[in-house]
């Protein structure tokens, strides 16, 4: 199968902030000159440390042996269940672990730059691998990793439905901010610096899921899907030219350490 985006990395909603499309249940979009298989074989590296919100989209990272990090926007929903005194189960390696804590940035309902929550797990799940904290600010020009099982399509024809299959792509930081990551969906034809092999984006179905930085065999998480603007891309989601903003990891180790702890 080829042309398709990855699954679940795009934020996509009719609700903005900040000139961003944001969506509770985002996607993953591809190149369109690289067969759909290598983006499902660049997706399974990461599989281990992958947490499926199950709302029913969304992803997180497992960071901790009980802990897993996501969006804000994504993490409300369950946060918002368990205040009503309802279970909710996260899926981890194909398998439902209970969700018993919910820790969102304070700052985020009333600034939702602050796109950041934290999950914790009652019990460990079984058979997982941790994700580090990207720490360094460094993340300029460095090669991040995008994973999820949302929409998928390719940078010209959008968006195109979604099949469940984990999917990575990868992208280049252009601009590294107080709260963003950000990069650009950039076309093969034409020129560009940033345009990286496996390029793609996150779509509806993958918010709240990873952006991660590999460093020899370690995998760091650097940011965390949050929002897209369509500014340059014709206000079409999902196509070259969309620019995708990721929360930035290192700019919470503070807060996720002192949570955790």
């Amino acid at each position: 199968m080829k042309n398709y985006f990855l699954a679940g990395l795009i934020l996509i909603t009719t609700t903005s902030f900040l000139g961003l499309n944001k969506n509770e249940y985002p996607p993953i979009i591809t190149r369109h000159d690289k067969d759909d298989a290598d983006f499902i074989e660049l997706a399974k590296r990461f599989q281990k440390v992958m947490c499926h919100l199950n709302l029913p989209d969304c992803e997180g990272t497992i960071i901790d042996d009980n802990w897993a990090i996501s969006a804000a926007h994504c993490s409300i929903e369950i946060q918002e269940k368990l205040k009503r005194g309802e279970k909710h189960f996260v899926i981890i390696n194909e398998m439902e672990f209970e969700v018993d804590r919910v820790i969102i940035h304070r700052k985020w309902k009333k600034d939702e730059a602050y796109d950041i929550a934290l999950l914790h797990f009652k019990g460990k799940p079984i058979g997982i691998m941790h994700a580090e904290l990207y720490k360094t600010e460094d993340e300029m020009d460095k090669i991040v990793y995008m994973v999820g099982k949302g929409d998928k399509g390719d940078g010209l024809i959008g968006i195109n439905g979604n099949d469940g299959i984990l999917r990575a792509a990868t992208n280049k930081v252009e601009e590294a901010t107080d709260y963003w990551l950000k990069w650009t969906f950039d076309n093969p034809d034409t020129q560009s610096n940033y345009l990286t092999e496996y390029e793609g984006i996150s779509g509806p179905g993958d918010s709240g899921g990873p952006a991660f930085i590999l460093r020899g065999e370690k995998i760091y998480v650097a940011g965390i899907s949050s929002g897209q603007s369509t500014k340059n891309s014709g206000g079409i989601e999902g196509v070259y030219g969309v620019k995708e903003y990721y929360t930035r990891v290192s700019q919470y180790i503070k807060w996720i350490e002192r949570k955790i702890k």
